[in-house]
């Protein structure tokens, strides 16, 4: 072709070889501007499988074994490898009264391992739950249902009292392989190569571990699940690193070395030095001042309590914590925004002043903080506010402190390490007013946080709260199998709740996703926890190809 061109280029005069490289260069652009043309018009981009894909995570896997898992990497690995009863299910049906619940498996599920997954599976893994020697963190989720095979792919769970949330069950529950776990005693699961090497039927298979000689396991590397009922994952390896702190994951994200991660504070976004994408995620959560009246005078008055409410600057405290990161809250289930209306109210000084006012409390001269007699003794508007020491609830707890004091109360700041919040101070309700979380499902079900029954441990009513219509509304929703009904209840206590000032409700952060860029297929929304923004993993895809459409 080149000799053809040469001989073609000589025969021309000088003059009118310009004009043939002018004319050359026109029809080779004209045809690569078609053949553009035809790519663009005629194929599209579409996603391809394979590809290798690394998740960072700060802590160490226990139990990968749906009914044990409690940690966090625990849970995220159980995800990956275990499918849960809802997406096993073709169909379930509730009865009318929601008692009985009918589940049918979706025919030929297997097991990574070849071997059949059947209802015996189901009917063994919650056994396995109810058992107390199992020491399951589900254990409280499977009391009074009773599972019955109907047949192998057929199970019928009754239960003792209606639960209109019992889809929220199935969802949680990842079935264990019973051929794999039968012979072996509960006590004994902890030693089992199985809660290691896991056996599981869900969109990845386990391939191998690594650990340090001191036992500290660093990697997990799964494989795409040739078995998987569903379509077979994108990417073909999803490996899983495990590190002793957020600053090492930051810094193996910023090196490379891994390719996402999540589960760190606002503080620590600046670290990130390399291109990423972020994907917030919303979860059912929020973060509010829990009042312990029991422990404080001043605080048993509902005027204080709102007073207080009033004078808080929502905007304000989620710009200084979190950089605005999240969502304002005014109730138990602000986060179902757009379907539950929050309780009215905007900060205002004035108005705190004057609540305040009308109540009798008035500024001391000599201590600028309000003062009442009660009983004939002079009672101080002050409190102690116990805040874990986590970087967004000190600096929450600053702003509060600061907005109260403008209106006559001081609030002494006191700082304990997390561990000792969760496993002293609110386990003995210790405290005269508590910043800290509440993690609920999407369903909102708020029994276990506000119903009157739970004020003590194990309950998680931290503001002892107690009201006999917000109990009864908490019981309706709870058994009513009518979404509509429950929908309008629901708003009724979202109004209720606030409107005593148990509480006072600031935020919901957001949970933040971190990924290279080139990652696509992730979709960011309301999530339960952490492990399930990976619900649609098998979805997630690194490389592409060109179609004819």
């Amino acid at each position: 072709m080149i000799t053809i061109l040469k001989k073609i280029f000589f025969a021309f005069s000088r003059g009118e070889r310009p004009v043939f490289w002018t004319a050359l260069f026109l029809i080779a652009g004209s045809s690569l501007g078609l053949i553009l043309i035809f790519i663009t018009q005629k194929t599209a981009v579409v996603p391809t499988s394979g590809g290798d894909y690394t998740e960072g995570i700060a802590g160490q896997p226990a139990y990968i074994n749906p009914i044990l898992a409690s940690t966090e990497a625990d849970k995220i690995l159980v995800r990956l490898l275990f499918a849960n009863l809802s997406e096993l299910a073709d169909n379930v049906t509730p009865s009318q009264n929601a008692k009985t619940w009918d589940v049918r498996l979706k025919e030929n599920i297997f097991w990574s391992d070849g071997e059949k997954l059947t209802s015996d599976d189901i009917i063994f893994t919650i056994q396995k739950i109810r058992d107390p020697e199992t020491k399951s963190p589900l254990f409280s989720s499977w009391q009074g249902i009773t599972p019955q095979r109907m047949s192998e792919l057929e199970i019928q769970l009754k239960m003792a009292n209606p639960y209109a949330f019992f889809s929220e069950n199935l969802k949680n529950l990842h079935i264990l392989p019973k051929h794999l776990f039968a012979e072996t005693p509960a006590a004994n699961w902890n030693l089992s190569r199985y809660n290691l090497q896991p056996v599981g039927s869900g969109p990845y298979a386990f391939a191998s571990y690594e650990n340090r000689p001191d036992g500290f396991i660093t990697r997990y590397r799964l494989k795409a699940n040739p078995r998987y009922f569903k379509a077979k994952p994108m990417i073909t390896n999803f490996n899983l690193e495990f590190f002793s702190n957020a600053g090492e994951l930051i810094q193996s994200f910023n090196t490379g070395q891994i390719d996402g991660f999540a589960g760190i504070g606002p503080d620590d976004i600046s670290n990130i030095k390399r291109s990423y994408e972020e994907y917030p995620f919303t979860m059912p959560s929020y973060y509010a001042v829990f009042f312990n009246q029991n422990q404080n005078l001043a605080l048993q008055s509902g005027k204080v309590r709102e007073a207080l409410d009033a004078a808080v600057d929502r905007n304000a405290i989620l710009a200084v914590a979190l950089g605005g990161k999240g969502n304002i809250s005014r109730g138990p289930v602000s986060f179902l925004s757009s379907d539950i209306q929050p309780a009215s109210g905007t900060a205002s000084l004035e108005s705190a002043n004057r609540i305040l006012d009308s109540d009798g409390w008035r500024i001391n001269s000599s201590s600028s903080i309000r003062q009442k007699r009660i009983k004939n003794t002079a009672v101080d508007l002050k409190f102690t506010l116990t805040v874990p020491q986590v970087s967004f609830l000190v600096d929450t707890a600053k702003e509060l402190q600061a907005e109260w004091r403008k209106i006559g109360v001081k609030a002494d700041i006191d700082l304990v390490p997390l561990e000792q919040t969760a496993n002293d101070i609110i386990k003995n309700r210790n405290y005269q007013a508590i910043l800290f979380g509440n993690v609920l499902n999407p369903d909102s079900d708020l029994f276990a946080f506000w119903h009157s029954s739970q004020r003590f441990y194990p309950g998680l009513n931290l503001s002892l709260y107690n009201n006999a219509k917000a109990d009864r509304l908490m019981t309706d929703i709870r058994q009513n199998p009518d979404a509509s009904l429950r929908g309008k209840e629901l708003s009724e206590l979202q109004a209720l709740i606030p409107n005593d000032h148990p509480a006072i409700f600031l935020y919901s952060p957001y949970y933040f996703y971190f990924t290279r860029k080139d990652l696509y297929g992730v979709s960011s929304g309301l999530i339960d926890e952490p492990a399930d923004r990976f619900q649609n993993v098998s979805e997630w895809y690194l490389k592409t190809a060109r179609v004819l459409k």
